[in-house]
């Protein structure tokens, strides 16, 4: 049974995973250096190395979660979620944090003015 709370996952997204192997590869290329000796700081160059494809990795795993997320719920329409409010409040949500709410504006918006939205200056 689907909770009615629960907010609709992010879909996937093939910025992630590119952004995942350029990590990675900047790792190899780092621990190459290390191995050729052409770095000043091998050290440090290992640590790097170690960030960066921790870092990779785990954005090419979450990937590919949500990858498998995907396939297995496009044939579900209970777990779809195009309604532009439900994004939007997941959205809201995300920049509030964890106080739930956004700061309310002093003015009312583009909306609000009876000139069509130009401020005077």
């Amino acid at each position: 049974m689907m909770n009615e709370d629960k907010k609709p996952k992010r879909r996937f997204s093939y910025v992630w995973p590119l952004a995942g192997l350029y990590l990675l590869y900047l790792a190899y290329q780092m621990v190459r250096d290390v191995w050729n000796g052409a770095t000043a700081y091998p050290a440090m160059a290992i640590a790097g190395a170690a960030a960066f494809a921790a870092i990779g990795g785990f954005l090419l795993w979450r990937e590919w979660k949500t990858y498998q997320y995907d396939l297995a719920h496009k044939d579900d329409p209970s777990t779809w979620s195009d309604d532009p409010a439900v994004w939007a409040d997941t959205a809201a949500e995300t920049q509030a944090g964890e106080g739930g709410e956004l700061p309310e504006a002093e003015d009312g918006g583009p909306e609000d003015d009876e000139d069509g939205g130009e401020d005077e200056v």
